[in-house]
């Protein structure tokens, strides 16, 4: 069975999935087309634009710690989403992050990496030389430290 997708149900669709709840409501399989298809309706808008959006909509904790700027959902969290690594220029992420983004928006997961890597860039306004996956195996890479040093930005 089809069904007629509307521009205002289209928007609010892609509302949904850009939401920091979409975790709870797990995007289908069609929900790269629903994106595709709202970004020909709206061709102002990019799919850098839409990932932007929904890792805005995340809420993350910003944590200050050492030499390094945290991500995580929670101040609570003993691991980070992101990482920044102000000596290095480093951005480690988190793989669940990676694939989440690469799942929704139907990309690699090298592009993914670089798009939320930009996205933190223009949070912290600082450059990144690298970014990176970070796998299951090295999730110690994320740990945020019990360590209060607060630094200036």
């Amino acid at each position: 069975m089809k069904y007629l997708i509307t521009e205002s149900s289209l928007d609010k669709i892609v509302k949904i999935l850009l939401s920091s709840n979409s975790r709870k409501i797990m995007p289908g399989k069609n929900s790269s087309e629903i994106i595709r298809m709202y970004l020909q309706s709206n061709p102002d808008i990019t799919i850098e634009n839409l990932i932007f959006e929904k890792l805005d909509n995340k809420n993350f904790d910003r944590i200050n710690k050492m030499s390094n700027i945290y991500f995580a959902n929670s101040k609570d969290d003993e691991y980070a989403q992101i990482r920044y690594d102000i000596n290095k220029g480093v951005c480690t992420i988190d793989n669940e992050l990676i694939n989440e983004i690469s799942y929704l928006f139907s990309l690699e997961k090298t592009h993914s990496k670089q798009v939320i890597s930009s996205w933190v860039a223009g949070i912290i306004k600082r450059r990144i030389y690298t970014y990176r996956g970070c796998p299951p195996e090295y999730q110690r890479l994320l740990r945020i430290p019990n360590i209060e040093i607060d630094f200036n930005e």
